[in-house]
This record gives structure tokens, C-alpha cells and sequence, in this order.
């Protein structure tokens, strides 16, 4: 089952930049970008039927829907079974990190921007 990669972020220069990495790291040909997170819901919901691993790195801090609220969405939506999110922040506030490490739904929050380095760690971490 091939794993669709999702970068959800509203800065377009980040989700270039991560896209780019994504490619050159072998963890996606074809990232899909989302510059709202109502855009990823809405086709996360439509992608829901058919069970298909889902990889979603997920900015923090958007307007609309913020990164938290999106993920409580993907939750009342029972979207999680099949998703795994990364969150990817340029937040310094130690709260964030220590929810993402208690959110049962988050796998690791990283840093943007994200390192080559991190991204071939990602991959391998992916394809267990």
C-alpha cells in the first residue's frame, strides 16, 4: 500500500523548501500541499474510504483552522486510523512540544525548517 505524504502549512516558502526534501529523501515523489488546513480536511475526508496510510506534516500555527483544532477534526471525522501526523513548527513555546508529546495522535514535532538530515531519519522511521 503506497503512503500518501501531506505538507498542511500556509507559509508557501516552507512547503516548498519541504516538498523538495521530501523528494530529494526518497520519502515522497509527489507530496501533496495544503496551504489551509480546511483544504487538507476536506480531502482527507474524501480520501477516508480508502484506507490508505497517510503521512501529515502539520503546521501549528495557521489561521482558520490551527494545527490542534485540525487534528480534533481528524479525530471527530474518525479520519486517524490511517493517519500519521507529524507536527512542523517555528514555535519556541515549550507548551507546544509538551502537548505534542502528549497528544496520542502526534508521532514527533519538528522544526522548520526541516533538515535533509531529519527528513532520511523520517524515512527510515516511516518505512518500518
Amino acid at each position: 500500500m503506497e503512503t500518501k505524504v501531506l505538507i498542511v502549512d500556509d507559509d508557501k516558502i516552507i512547503c516548498k523548501i519541504t516538498k523538495r526534501m521530501f523528494q530529494i529523501s526518497g520519502l515522497s515523489k509527489a507530496p501533496i500541499i495544503f496551504n489551509s488546513g480546511k483544504q487538507a480536511l476536506e480531502f482527507l475526508k474524501q480520501e477516508n474510504n480508502k484506507q490508505q496510510n497517510t503521512v501529515v506534516f502539520l503546521d501549528i500555527n495557521m489561521p482558520q483552522i490551527d494545527g490542534w483544532e485540525f487534528i480534533d477534526l481528524l479525530e471527530k471525522e474518525n479520519i486517524l486510523e490511517y493517519t500519521t501526523i507529524y507536527l512542523i513548527t517555528s514555535s519556541i513555546f515549550p507548551e507546544d512540544h509538551i502537548r505534542a508529546k502528549k497528544n496520542k495522535y502526534v508521532s514527533d514535532i519538528l522544526v522548520k525548517p526541516i533538515t535533509l538530515t531529519k527528513t532520511k531519519q523520517l524515512v527510515a522511521e516511516i518505512n518500518k
